[in-house]
């Protein structure tokens, strides 16, 4: 009986060990939040692996791209629906330049990924 407590109270610790390993292990996240003619922050600074989503809020319909920054490009299909339409994990440094291609002068993100 001591030996199935001891392998129960074991077994516990192992998965409460897990749990705590997975989160800190989990990337860091940001949002950002596209809404009516505005992108917020407009500016944000965020170290390499963090997950980045952009949520829609407003009405109107929207597209982000990435205009500048690392790596390939990063876009989202035209919606207007309410809800996360993009998320991308940045993994290299730099700076990233988003816009909405209906709202270019209004929506812009610049986006400083550091280690």
């Amino acid at each position: 009986m001591e030996k199935r407590a001891l392998l129960v109270s074991a077994a516990i610790g192992l998965v409460a060990l897990a749990a705590l390993v997975g989160t800190a292990l989990a990337a860091p996240k940001a949002t950002i939040t596209v809404g009516n003619n505005f992108l917020s922050p407009s500016k944000k600074t965020v170290s390499v692996g963090t997950k980045v989503n952009f949520k829609w809020a407003g009405g109107e319909t929207h597209k982000i791209v990435k205009r500048e920054g690392p790596g390939g490009a990063i876009e989202s299909r035209a919606r207007a629906s309410k809800g996360v339409h993009l998320s991308k994990t940045l993994s290299k440094r730099g700076t990233y330049r988003f816009v909405c291609v209906f709202h270019p002068t209004e929506m812009r993100l610049k986006l400083t990924v550091v280690r």
